[in-house]
């Protein structure tokens, strides 16, 4: 605990001192495998050895985090902050490996292709719960627990993130859209196993069926059909069955302590703390040992820093792409949209922020995935001189030095999560459409908040454009984003050809046709002038070995596989 006063009463002055913290793109993760180990490691952590004697027992740990929203539920986070909360006490019912391969976690899982009575072809998915499974409470995990977490996510009133009620359930559209109280295709077989049949094939059900498994006795005491009101209760104060208890969330500091009875065996460490740190500061705080572990932006710099002051650190690839987004329905005007495109230079931009440690892309979808058209050529080309020819075809014309339509002068409004500084990879490519905007006789206002705003703003599709990035899943299912009834689309297109390739995609599991298919809906992703992507960078962690020990960490970090998927087995020096 005295090591922890010290921190936490340094980045208290701290957090006076600075702004808010970068949330949305500044701070990513990454992969390459590459690591600058200024102290040498050795041995095989790539997975959990809990207790063994090699560790340390006991002690706190403190990682750096960012703005965090304080929904720490696995049915309602909405960011990737408040998912590394949440997951320190909820745990996946099935999850990948460090390659991003499903493999069983909570539960054993079986697919099976079977032949209903009416000929019709379906799909059986049945999960059986590992034995001896409790809760960090005490009481047992059963197949209760399964199917609670499934009607949640499967409510008619459901407004999270999870995109589980897009598969195609047997019986779901007469419990979402009927009378029924029940979902046909869900039965329970018995304590410990749960069955969902699904019409034909989806090739992304099982990336839809990684959920969370949750305790009914905690978060559903009062749950019925079409009232998720005292499940959101509890997003402040999360309870599962993950390698850490909640304690508290108070003065930016998010305090755990070791869960007992994880099912892995007792994690090293005795607490564990997430303090909200600046952006800028995240270097600082590992240096001087207000934290024991942060994510600063992966650049050149920054690498050097880091050797200099002969801390530990990782390089993984981000599994996600940075991008400027823009929503069609307040710039409703496709070539409008297009001339923005050609006014955003992101080559400079890009390497001036990270070196060699990022590329620009062509398409919005992170290039680990085996879906992104690696020879995929420049969509639109930095240009003013085409801009401007794509404002003259929305019916923009110069009237005293300004571009009028209408009556009414281009104006467009967007948001950036800088931390109030524009430090941030695409903050050179807004100034310069700023320049060549004002320079023709438009209008760019750049609103850079932080990211609490930034989010409120983005969520109520207030922003014209906005500046984000986005994390993926292992399977790249573009449903989510971009289909017309996507639940997380701020896009607002509606194009009835990219939707049916998205929905093709979904109903095989040949990999070259998703894989051509993902290419098309691609293409016009781009063409539809919503989505500029900007970079592929790296995540950069950095770590004190003073505080840490570097063997509890696991070797060979991949996009998959961080620290954060093996925080049950981080251990302190001895």
């Amino acid at each position: 605990m005295k090591k922890f006063a010290k921190k936490f009463a340094l980045l208290s002055m701290a957090s006076v001192l600075m702004a808010g913290s970068l949330v949305g793109c500044g701070s990513d993760t990454s992969n390459n495998n590459n690591s600058g180990n200024t102290t040498p490691a050795t041995g095989d952590t790539g997975s959990s050895n809990n207790n063994d004697s090699t560790f340390a027992q006991g002690g706190t740990s403190v990682i750096a985090i960012g703005n965090l929203n304080g929904v720490f539920s696995a049915f309602f986070g909405t960011t990737a902050y408040d998912r590394y909360i949440y997951e320190c006490a909820h745990e996946y019912l099935i999850t990948v490996d460090r390659e991003g391969r499903y493999i069983p976690n909570l539960a054993d899982f079986t697919i099976e292709e079977i032949t209903n009575d009416a000929g019709d072809l379906q799909t059986v998915y049945t999960f059986k719960l590992q034995e001896g499974i409790t809760f960090s409470d005490g009481v047992p995990m059963t197949a209760d627990d399964i199917l609670f977490g499934f009607y949640v996510l499967l409510d008619p009133t459901y407004d999270g993130t999870s995109t589980l009620f897009t598969v195609d359930i047997v019986g779901l559209d007469e419990y979402r859209n009927g009378d029924a109280t029940e979902v046909a295709g869900i039965q329970r077989i018995d304590d410990h196993t749960v069955s969902v049949t699904i019409n034909g094939i989806d090739a992304g059900a099982l990336n839809k069926f990684r959920v969370h498994v949750l305790p009914e006795h905690y978060y559903g005491e009062t749950f019925v059909k079409g009232d998720l009101s005292g499940v959101k209760a509890k997003n402040g104060a999360p309870l599962g069955s993950g390698p850490f208890v909640f304690e508290d969330y108070s003065n930016n500091v998010v305090s755990f302590v070791a869960n007992e009875n994880y099912h892995k065996g007792t994690p090293n460490l005795e607490k564990l703390k997430f303090q909200v740190t600046d952006s800028a500061n995240l270097f600082e705080a590992v240096r001087s040992e207000q934290v024991d572990i942060s994510d600063p932006t992966a650049s050149p710099d920054q690498v050097k820093m880091v050797e200099d002051a002969r801390l530990h650190y990782e390089l993984t690839e981000y599994n996600g792409y940075g991008y400027i987004g823009m929503n069609a329905e307040r710039i409703p005007d496709i070539n409008v949209r297009k001339g923005l495109m050609h006014l955003m230079n992101r080559g400079p931009a890009v390497q001036t922020y990270y070196g060699d440690l990022a590329t620009v892309i062509e398409r919005p979808m992170t290039t680990i995935s085996w879906a992104y058209p690696q020879d995929a050529e420049e969509y639109y080309g930095y240009s003013p001189e085409k801009a401007l020819e794509y404002f003259t075809l929305a019916g923009y014309e110069n009237v005293g030095g300004k571009l009028m339509k209408d009556g009414e002068q281009l104006r467009i409004e967007v948001g950036i999560s800088a931390s109030g500084t524009m430090d941030h990879p695409s903050a050179p490519v807004l100034t310069q459409m700023k320049v060549d905007l004002e320079n023709m006789g438009g209008v760019l206002e750049i609103m850079d908040t932080d990211g609490t705003v930034f989010f409120e703003v983005l969520n109520a599709e207030e922003w014209d454009m906005w500046v984000a990035a986005w994390t993926a899943t292992p399977d790249p299912d573009l449903y989510q984003i971009y289909h017309s009834d996507g639940s997380t689309s701020r896009y607002n297109i509606n194009n009835p050809e990219l939707d049916k390739l998205i929905e093709d995609a979904r109903t095989t599991n040949d990999v070259d046709v998703r894989t051509n298919l993902y290419h098309q809906a691609l293409d016009i992703i781009m063409d539809e002038a919503i989505n500029m992507p900007i970079y592929q960078r790296k995540n950069m962690y950095v770590i004190n070995p003073e505080w840490i020990d570097i063997n509890s960490l696991p070797e060979n970090m991949t996009p998959y596989h961080t620290f954060y998927q093996a925080l049950d087995n981080l251990a302190q020096p001895k």
